[in-house]
């Protein structure tokens, strides 16, 4: 059994499994670049141990991810441009390590997945789901675009139509919707998400290693032509960010002086 750990996120590896735990519990585990960092580590980590077969993602406490943290928002919204830069690669670098996992990738959703959260499990191999879990792509609600996975990987999993109306309306999907679509593999009761994760990597860890290899290598190379314009994405959100209107329009909107982007034009007419 090995295991490393980080204010952020915990890691153990052992009988064939690595796990990898946000662990902002009392942030509902909010993503900011120490997370993203540490999830890096994690994943180079799991890739390189030979005695792992299936990688594992969950959230500590009542939540998966609540999308990105609040604090780190405003950081980065007054950063420099290559600071800016910098964030948004560290992203990158994450669903980049996912897909190049050689060994599937099962992401255990319960209760709130959000923003860069739901974005997340768009670059997994299996998504099971409690009956609690809940999925918002909020991008366009909160200033920011849906660029880390949902604008590109999104439509592949629930067909573009669908996916335009989870992002233009940043509709709340439930778990049994989110099922039925096929953004999640599989809804269990909550308290038995972790037998149906644990039953999901022992029947993986029995098939041929060089078979799941081959299979995942296939999939990965139809999600990487989407994602060719990942970095594209990233440097389209690094410059909007940089423009005045949308600057205080988000700042607003991070510290609460305005609840929509309506107030905010409303604010701007009066």
């Amino acid at each position: 059994m090995s295991a490393t750990s980080s204010d952020d996120v915990l890691y153990a590896a052992g009988d064939g499994v690595a796990a990898i735990t946000l662990n902002r519990p009392e942030k509902l585990n909010a993503l900011r670049i120490e997370t993203y960092e540490a999830l890096i580590v994690a994943l180079r980590e799991a890739g390189d141990d030979e005695r792992v077969g299936v990688v594992t993602i969950r959230g500590a406490g009542r939540a998966f991810c609540a999308g990105g943290d609040i604090d780190m928002a405003q950081s980065v919204l007054t950063s420099e441009h290559e600071a800016r830069r910098h964030f948004f690669g560290r992203m990158i670098e994450v669903s980049k390590l996912v897909l190049a996992l050689d060994k599937p990738v099962v992401c255990a959703v319960h209760g709130a997945c959000v923003g860069g959260g739901a974005e997340l499990i768009t670059f997994a191999d299996l998504v099971l789901a409690g009956e609690s879990a809940f999925f918002l792509f909020n991008g366009a609600e909160i200033g920011g675009g849906n660029w880390w996975g949902a604008t590109q990987l999104l439509p592949l999993l629930v067909g573009i139509r669908r996916a335009e109306e989870m992002l233009y309306l940043s509709r709340r999907v439930e778990a049994a919707e989110a099922e039925r679509i096929g953004l999640v593999t599989r809804v269990v009761p909550d308290d038995e998400l972790a037998g149906a994760v644990d039953e999901a990597c022992a029947r993986i860890l029995d098939l041929s290693e060089d078979g799941l290899r081959l299979t995942k290598a296939g999939i990965r190379s139809t999600k990487e032509l989407l994602l060719a314009s990942l970095a594209a994405g990233a440097e389209m959100n690094v410059s909007a960010l940089a423009k005045p209107g949308l600057h205080d329009a988000f700042a607003a909107f991070l510290d609460g002086r305005a609840m929509s982007w309506r107030d905010l034009r409303a604010g701007a007419r009066s």
